[in-house]
């Protein structure tokens, strides 16, 4: 583990990480919602890093994984055989039968009623063992076509160098999330510098939508402070009924894909990724260029699945999670929109989609560079015309860029007021930047209309002066 103290990521998105910490360049992997849950979060953190490190790209054995975790979080750890078998309370259990080369389960029993918890790499949040994966949100449900639309935006500031920060905002009014984006409210530099995505997650128990960002900066010497947006789209009555997870590894130098498949009798209406893991592409830290992995799609294929593929970059690779958001509910299936865009080496460009067909309502987006891993995807957005757009940059060579916007059956109520104008072309206009140039302009003109004034009264004093003369020469 001491290759991986200065490593990259917070293995961004998949869980909220809890204590103890470790030290990244990114800063201090910490979190965690509860105690019941944190342990695990953290043990599962920890491996997650140890695997990206490891020669055969592996989780360890059930055996090094006790022995990690008791060395790093000095606690109790025990091997176990199976999730019928969970030893003593409050105590991390390794899952000695399901816990492979592509698989770690961990389990602990806590809680007043003595509950199993229980955190599977191949689902990603933790879950109760008897609640078939099925958070309090879905199983709730939620009756009715989707009604009563509002949104809500939040603005943060990132400025380290591959930093990484947790994004979040909150549906109003107990309203329930159904998709949400992120953009760059400070456009990217002509170098790529900007802030990109590590997940996009939709957060049920929440109410609200999720972005693990990391600043990306090839100069690292002086990284300025950039504002990035968050969104989260909401309503009634569309609710997931089950929200699959895949998951796959993308080894050092190779590609993966996921695709999380909904449950019979329901269909896509969102979805998103976690646990990408990139810092800046050929940056070294320590000596060392770490890479990981970026995304290159995540988007709905057909009316039941959704797709995330993704690239590695660097020395290392790192876990890509597909996540949909299923329901049966009669504002669905969803219609897609979408366009595409040519991205150039070494710029940035948007792709907008056309607004939504009558009758329908744009409630999450998506995106893909196809079968090229050229591009990095900086941000997807929602725009105040009704449209999405997703900006790439071309950071290893050029690609073709689709941005996918996903249409459900619903009455229009959106106040789209305060979400970004379509980009006319290239990435998103900074609103502080136009603000900035209005300004500017308006000095301008002021200047003009007093040097005007100025040369007027400069010609009326030589003509006074002129004729004053000539009286005086008479």
């Amino acid at each position: 583990m001491k290759r991986a103290l200065p490593l990259l990521v917070a293995l961004a998105g998949v869980l909220i990480c809890a204590k103890p910490a470790i030290a990244t360049p990114q800063g201090v992997v910490q979190g965690g919602y509860d105690e019941a849950t944190g342990q695990l979060e953290a043990g599962f953190k920890l491996m997650a890093l140890d695997r990206v490190f490891s020669e055969s790209e592996c989780y360890a054995s059930p055996e090094r994984v006790s022995a990690i975790l008791e060395s790093q979080m000095g606690i109790d750890v025990v091997v176990t055989s199976s999730l019928a078998s969970v030893q003593g309370f409050d105590l991390v259990n390794v899952i000695a039968d399901e816990t492979k080369c592509d698989r770690l389960v961990l389990a602990m029993r806590s809680g007043t009623k003595g509950r199993v918890f229980v955190l599977d790499s191949d689902y990603g949040p933790v879950y109760l063992a008897a609640g078939k994966k099925r958070s309090g949100e879905s199983q709730a449900a939620g009756e009715g076509a989707l009604r009563d639309l509002t949104a809500a935006t939040e603005e943060f500031r990132m400025a380290k160098a591959d930093g990484t920060s947790r994004l979040e905002v909150l549906c109003p009014g107990g309203a329930h999330p159904l998709g949400g984006g992120m953009v760059n409210a400070t456009p990217l530099g002509k170098d790529g510098e900007g802030v990109y995505p590590h997940s996009y997650e939709r957060l049920g128990a929440q109410g609200g939508f999720h972005v693990t960002a990391t600043l990306i900066d090839p100069s690292q010497d002086v990284t300025a402070s950039r504002r990035v947006g968050l969104q989260v789209l909401c309503g009634l009555g569309l609710v997931p009924t089950a929200s699959p997870h895949a998951t796959t590894y993308v080894h050092r130098h190779e590609t993966g894909t996921a695709t999380a498949q909904c449950p019979d009798g329901t269909e896509v209406f969102s979805g998103g990724f976690q646990r990408t893991n990139f810092t800046t592409p050929e940056i070294k830290h320590g000596g060392i260029v770490y890479g990981g992995d970026y995304i290159t799609e995540s988007r709905a294929v057909g009316t039941d699945a959704w797709r995330v593929s993704g690239a590695a970059t660097g020395a290392n690779g790192g876990e890509l999670t597909a996540i949909a958001y299923c329901a049966d509910d009669p504002s669905l299936p969803v219609e897609e929109v979408s366009s595409t865009v040519s991205v150039a080496e070494g710029k940035a460009v948007a792709a907008t989609t056309p607004q939504c067909p009558s009758g329908r309502v744009l409630i999450s987006g998506g995106w893909s560079f196809g079968d090229s891993h050229d591009g990095l995807l900086a941000d997807g957005y929602f725009t105040r015309a009704g449209t999405w757009a997703a900006t790439g940059y071309g950071w290893f060579g050029s690609s073709e860029l689709t941005a996918y916007g996903y249409c459900a059956e619903a009455r229009d109520t959106l106040d789209r007021s305060d979400f970004p104008r379509e980009p006319a072309s290239g990435p998103p206009v900074d609103d502080e930047d136009e603000s900035h140039a209005a300004l500017y302009i308006g000095i301008g003109v002021l200047a003009l209309v007093l040097l005007g004034f100025l040369r007027r009264r400069q010609v009326v004093r030589r003509r006074r002066r002129r004729r004053l003369e000539r009286r005086i020469a008479r």
